[in-house]
């Protein structure tokens, strides 16, 4: 049986370290964060194609797109927020079944998967377990405004926009507190993943 772990926070938590020290364990991971931004770094025809039907053909030029205007268009147009978040879903979705099918053909007994919108999108029932991420709103900006330069605005916004941290760790099997130094953050990951690890001999 192949064990699937999804990871979860919001905005700036954390989870893209998480994420790197599972790959630095040479343990799979499927990043939708990845998956998604390659959609708009690497557009193919039918996307570009998708955006100009919901109202988004302002964001292309010259085939590529301008992901700050899609920002902004979205969050004044709940419609075209919706629609955009529903393709995208489903293309991930697809990448994520994929994914899984082939590393269950490998054997491949724990599975990583980084979900910045696990409960936003019912997905919890397709882990066999849940983790979420918890970090301070003014530790979260400050990683972001750092790694990012977005805006407070954008990041408010984006806030908004997804579960609060009460729901999470409501819902989540485990709970990491991203709150002190980066060192001790990630010697509670790998204190994680040790214990999943060992759960799954």
């Amino acid at each position: 049986m192949t064990i699937k772990i999804g990871i979860t926070g919001g905005i700036g938590s954390g989870k893209s370290t998480f994420s790197t020290q599972v790959i630095k364990r040479n343990l799979k991971l499927f990043d939708s964060d990845k998956e998604v931004s390659n959609l708009y770094t690497k557009p193919r025809r039918n996307f570009l194609e998708y955006l100009k039907k919901i109202g988004l053909e302002s964001s292309i030029r010259n085939k590529k797109i301008n992901k700050k205007i899609i920002r902004e268009i979205i969050f004044s147009n709940k419609k075209i927020k919706k629609k955009l978040e529903k393709y995208i879903f489903q293309i991930t979705r697809k990448k994520r079944l994929d994914f899984i099918k082939r590393q269950k053909q490998l054997k491949t007994k724990i599975l990583f998967f980084d979900v910045p919108l696990l409960f936003e999108n019912g997905l919890e029932g397709d882990f066999n377990k849940t983790i979420s991420i918890i970090s301070q709103k003014k530790e979260r900006y400050k990683r972001i405004k750092k790694s990012k330069q977005m805006s407070k605005n954008t990041f408010n916004k984006i806030l908004k926009s997804q579960t609060t941290d009460i729901v999470r760790r409501k819902k989540s099997d485990i709970i990491i507190y991203n709150s002190g130094t980066m060192n001790s953050y990630i010697e509670k990951i790998n204190k994680i993943i040790d214990q999943l690890i060992w759960e799954k001999l």
